[in-house]
Parts: structure tokens; C-alpha cells; sequence
């Protein structure tokens, strides 16, 4: 019989997260798994409870919520043997689509109770890990100055209408990267350190990818004239923009970012940490029921 943890956070979603709860109980009874249903208080908790039921020998610890719940959760767990499940009910569930997880609860659920897990990568940043997608630039400052828009409105169009003043008001940024043993002076539109595919709520950044390699992907985008951006943005969005003359793909172990100004980093859609920064692989860091 299996044992379940669902870490459950009530912001996720806009209520989401919490209307899956009885779906989850109806399935576990149907199931007869056994189960428990924890709730998030605060930034951080996730990963916290997800340490704590390493020793309790669960059979996965499932994240309820977005992307930035499954990175906790996640945090917790990498390194040991107990499997992270994932029921996406988040805003932009980017990891889940770069895993095929089924954004619908019932069939994520069934991946959990009948599926077997697999190791995927995890990337490691200070203290840290993140698992889909990371970046300096354009769309972390989009990621940071969301969170002001959100006061206001919620969802996705939060996300557009950052996006939107981001690309009337952002400035060009000088950085250097080492890539693993290359060293690279760039002014940057956004640089991003991939071990998913998609991120930004369905943008397929890294369409060449594999996310259990045992390799980080670093897309580097030099700037794009203001009047090109409208018209080239669908070649973002759908992963056919790597042949673009601002575009040049890495394939390396480490990355190390340094600027003169201290740089927001965005990882799985929260902001992680400022510049400098360094990420290396971790390869096979995590078991995944996907």
C-alpha cells in the first residue's frame, strides 16, 4: 500500500492548489493509499516539511502548486531516495510541461500511484538548486517586478502587463560569463541556464534539451532591436529562434555570471539570488514520478 505526502500551498493557482484537495482524498480512498495533507505557512516550509519526511519512508512527497512550490519541495528531497510527485496547479507549471506531466489532476495523480520514478538533474546555485530554467536579464526583471503588478491584478495578465512595460523601459545589460572554461563579454538581452525546456508560462526556451543529461544548456540573446522584438516574439515563444544572429547555445557543466550591477536572478519563476552567481549540474539529483 503507498503513503503519500501532499505538501498543499493555498496561494498557488488563486485557489487552485486548495480545490484539488478533494480530488486528492477521493483518489486516495479509491486508491486505498495512505495519506497525509500538509498545508505551506510560509516561504520556505515546503522544503522544510519535504527534509522532515525523508526518515518517515513515504513512497513520494507531492507538491501541490506552482513552480515555485515544486522548487521547494524539490529542495528538500535531492540527494535521497524518495521520489517527488508533482500535481501542477500553479500559474505557469513550466517544469511539469518540460516533464509531460498532465496538467489535469486526476492523470498527474495516476503517474504518482501507478508510474515509476526517474532520476532527472537538478542545478545547484549557492545554497540552492533550482530544476527547469534560470536567467539574468530581461525576463528576470520581469519576474522581480511581477510581483508589483500583482496588488493589482492576478494571473497571467500580471505577467503580460509586466512584460509589457519591461519592454518600454528595460536597459541592456554588460555581464561576463565563464562557460565552463570559456570566458565571454556580452551585453545581454537575457541569458538563460536551462536543464528544462519551457518556462515563462509555456515559452519552449530550450527546445534541444534534455532535462536528465547530465548537462546545463546556456542560450545567450545579445539585444534585439526594439522594432524587430514584436515581430521575432513568436519565434521565442514556440523554440525557433535559436538560428537568430542574436542567439548562440552552450552546452557545459558549469556557468559562472559577473556584472558591475547587481543583477536579479530568476529561478522556476522566483527570484533566487543577484549577480554573481554561480550553477553546476547535479546529475541524477532527483527522482521524479513524470
Amino acid at each position: 500500500m503507498k503513503e503519500l505526502l501532499f505538501i498543499v500551498n493555498p496561494a498557488a493557482g488563486n485557489g487552485t492548489a486548495l480545490g484539488a484537495i478533494p480530488l486528492i482524498e477521493q483518489f486516495c480512498r479509491q486508491c486505498r493509499f495512505k495519506y497525509e495533507i500538509t498545508k505551506t505557512q510560509y516561504k520556505g516550509h515546503a522544503t522544510a516539511l519535504a527534509k522532515s519526511a525523508i526518515s518517515l519512508s513515504y513512497d513520494a512527497v507531492v507538491a501541490v502548486g506552482g513552480d515555485g512550490t515544486v522548487m521547494e519541495v524539490a529542495n528538500g528531497l535531492v540527494g535521497s531516495l524518495t521520489p517527488l510527485g508533482i500535481l501542477p496547479t500553479g500559474t505557469g507549471n513550466d517544469l511539469s510541461k518540460s516533464l509531460n506531466i498532465p496538467s489535469k489532476i486526476d492523470k498527474a495523480l495516476s503517474i504518482i500511484a501507478y508510474g515509476k520514478p526517474k532520476y532527472i538533474d537538478a542545478v545547484s546555485y549557492g545554497d540552492g538548486y533550482f530544476f527547469n530554467v534560470a536567467s539574468v536579464g530581461f525576463d528576470a526583471e520581469i519576474a522581480r517586478d511581477i510581483q508589483k503588478v500583482k496588488r493589482w491584478i492576478s494571473g497571467k495578465a500580471a505577467y503580460y502587463i509586466a512584460a509589457f512595460l519591461k519592454f518600454i523601459t528595460y536597459r541592456h545589460k554588460d555581464v561576463i560569463l565563464e562557460i565552463d572554461n570559456t570566458k565571454i563579454s556580452a551585453k545581454i538581452l537575457l541569458f538563460a541556464i536551462a536543464n528544462g525546456t519551457y518556462y515563462g508560462g509555456g515559452m519552449n526556451v530550450n527546445p534541444n534539451g534534455s532535462i536528465d543529461d547530465g548537462y546545463i544548456d546556456a542560450i545567450l540573446i545579445t539585444p534585439v532591436p526594439r522594432f524587430k522584438f514584436p515581430f521575432l516574439f513568436w519565434k521565442f515563444v514556440s523554440g525557433k529562434y535559436l538560428d537568430l544572429p542574436y542567439v548562440k547555445a552552450y552546452r557545459c557543466k558549469k556557468v559562472k555570471i559577473h556584472s558591475n550591477e547587481s543583477l536579479p536572478v530568476n529561478g522556476d519563476g522566483d527570484i533566487i539570488a543577484t549577480t554573481p552567481v554561480q550553477f553546476s549540474v547535479l546529475n541524477q539529483g532527483i527522482l521524479v514520478f513524470c
